[in-house]
């Protein structure tokens, strides 16, 4: 700052930012957190010549949650992310990178949070992503698969 040198902060933070993910409770609000740190300090920082930004991509790694696998054809690899970076910085703040990220945001601007909610809520426990989660859950607990 004392040499009046621009900068930026760059956070790499997940499409699960926007959405309610259940079977990943802990990692989408740690991401929800990250993207609004950077949308709320971004304003902060700006008159210091320091640009933020959050991107939300969709890697194509290691599956854990069954339901994602429909979305892999969707996933940014991740040498691709650099460039996407690099020419976002200074023109957004909130970065959405691939088709994941981008349907996750159109859905959340099409149907209310609490709306999707109600959607899913019912159903949850039916699917397979929640069972496996339960056998295992009784696994640890030596409760057996039932």
């Amino acid at each position: 700052m004392d040499a009046n040198l621009k900068g930026c902060f760059v956070y790499t933070s997940s499409a699960s930012a926007v959405l309610p993910s259940p079977f990943a409770v802990s990692y989408a609000s740690t991401k929800a957190f990250l993207s609004m740190f950077a949308i709320s300090l971004a304003p902060e920082v700006k008159w210091l010549g320091i640009d933020v930004l959050a991107v939300h991509p969709f890697y194509d790694g290691p599956v854990k949650i069954g339901m994602m696998e429909a979305f892999r054809k969707l996933a940014v690899a991740p040498e691709d992310l650099p460039d996407i970076i690099f020419a976002s910085i200074g023109r957004t703040i909130w970065k959405d990178v691939g088709g994941v990220a981008l349907g996750f945001r159109m859905l959340e601007k099409v149907v209310d949070l609490n709306g999707l909610f109600s959607l899913a809520a019912p159903v949850m426990h039916l699917m397979p992503d929640f069972q496996q989660q339960l056998r295992a859950a009784r696994e640890a607990r030596g409760g057996g698969a039932s």
